[in-house]
């Protein structure tokens, strides 16, 4: 049973890195870094306070300024060569898989010209993660209409090759389709762990939204994969109650 937590429970709080795997080590054996905020891993800073601790490593990509779907070729390309910092970075820290989002188009009519800017990228990435040996994975977004990736699209399964998904039930359940993702459980690598009420991605503890866990429970629990918390803003008493549900649902 792999249960991990996200430090993006502590960002934009009090809470430094240190703080936060102090916290952390004493409840779980896989924690997700991520690159932004108080907890920004790419510092040097940070990469050495991570090696003080008995934990194993994922780490999630910027959740802003990156586009791999932008059709401004210099705006992917530049989230591309950042995405290699990422993966030095993954190295520095022992991390053997990063998270990262598939990007975005504001406009409806740019969308064509985004999703073959995305195709583009997948097919540099594997590249990309054949030189540097760290899985790359790319998320599923949730129901804002901005966002790429909301539902598993053939031309993007397509593509992936040997890239894989990280697969976040919030974010399926806001699309109404944790199933068809579940179906392409030999292509998810990685699982992002939280609730909501079906309308807004409020990353709530397990239980205390709408998603019926026990569903996929089975699924779940065949997929041989990192379950991670992703709690936002949240208590830790909140992250007590969400590893013990986790734990109940996966035994």
């Amino acid at each position: 049973m792999k249960i991990g937590v996200s430090t993006c429970i502590f960002l934009d709080t009090d809470k430094n890195l240190e703080k936060s795997l102090n916290i952390l080590e004493k409840k779980v054996k896989y924690v997700e870094l991520g690159c932004d905020g108080n907890l920004n891993i790419m510092s040097d800073k940070n990469i050495e306070i991570t090696k003080s601790y008995n934990l194993r490593y994922t780490l999630h990509c910027p959740i802003t300024d990156l586009n791999i779907s932008s059709y401004r070729e210099k705006i992917r390309k530049v989230s591309l060569e950042f995405v290699i910092d990422i993966l030095k970075c993954a190295i520095d820290i022992n991390a053997k898989l990063i998270v990262l989002h598939p990007g975005y188009s504001v406009f409806k009519s740019d969308y064509n010209k985004s999703l073959s800017s995305l195709i583009k990228s997948l097919k540099e990435l594997n590249k990309i993660q054949e030189e540097y040996g760290i899985q790359i994975t790319i998320e599923n977004m949730p129901s804002y209409d901005m966002f790429m990736f909301r539902h598993p699209e053939k031309s993007i399964i397509e593509n992936l090759d040997e890239l894989k998904i990280t697969f976040d039930i919030g974010h399926s359940f806001l699309n109404n389709n944790i199933q068809n993702f579940l179906e392409l459980s030999d292509l998810i690598a990685h699982i992002h762990i939280h609730d909501n009420n079906g309308e807004f991605d409020e990353h709530l503890c397990i239980g205390k939204g709408k998603i019926n866990f026990n569903d996929f429970k089975k699924d779940l629990k065949r997929i041989n994969a990192i379950k991670m918390i992703e709690l936002q803003k949240k208590s830790l008493n909140d992250l007590d109650i969400c590893i013990q549900n986790l734990k109940e649902l996966l035994k």
